[in-house]
């Protein structure tokens, strides 16, 4: 038997729920340095603070008390792998959609195995497919569009002005797993839940 602490509880709900300690600490109407001392282990939340939090998460009081847990499979945490998820989606340089395809292989094959990969593997992926169709939408359409018509050197323009974008966004992203953001991607369309 292994034992969830109330700090393991607290953290692992509020992941699970997508929220950033920023978010929680102000759902809550506690401070985010009590929160970061709660999910630390550094802090024993009592009284009040865990009647707060519990609210904020939509729980009982009791599902935030330790509890002995059978061993089973863990979850572990590699924030590397979450980097690498994230950058490989700059391969749309080399090959098409690939920004698509290798981080949802990614997610695919480690979703269940390290903590924090299921949330921001969707959220990767469908950022990546929201700006794969406008980027080759806009594209089709000023070839095949018709009426709207746009010319080669402006539409060359344009899409490297989307492809740099994105690559500036990835790597933004990037910076902000590694500070332990997960506030991230929040534009697109939610095609995968």
């Amino acid at each position: 038997m292994s034992r969830l602490t109330t700090s393991d509880q607290i953290r692992t709900l509020r992941k699970n729920k997508g929220l950033s300690q920023e978010a929680l600490a102000v759902n809550a109407g506690i401070n985010l340095r009590t929160l970061q001392r709660i999910e630390t282990g550094n802090v024993e939340p009592r009284g009040e603070t865990l009647r707060m939090l519990a609210q904020a998460l939509n729980v009982t009081i009791e599902e935030l008390l330790p509890v002995d847990t059978p061993l089973s499979p863990s979850i572990e945490e590699d924030p590397g792998f979450l980097k690498l998820m994230n950058l490989s989606a700059l391969v749309f340089w080399f090959i098409p959609l690939g920004n698509i395809f290798i981080p949802l292989a990614l997610w695919i094959y480690r979703k269940n195995q390290i903590q924090g990969v299921r949330e921001l593997g969707k959220r990767i992926v469908n950022f990546q497919i929201t700006w794969s169709l406008i980027t080759y939408g806009l594209a089709y359409f000023s070839v095949f569009g018709g009426k709207i018509q746009i010319n080669t050197s402006t539409m060359l323009f344009i899409m490297l002005a989307l492809f740099a974008g994105n690559t500036i966004f990835i790597i933004f992203t990037n910076s902000k797993i590694t500070r332990g953001d997960e506030d991230v991607y929040p534009y697109s369309l939610k095609l995968i839940s």
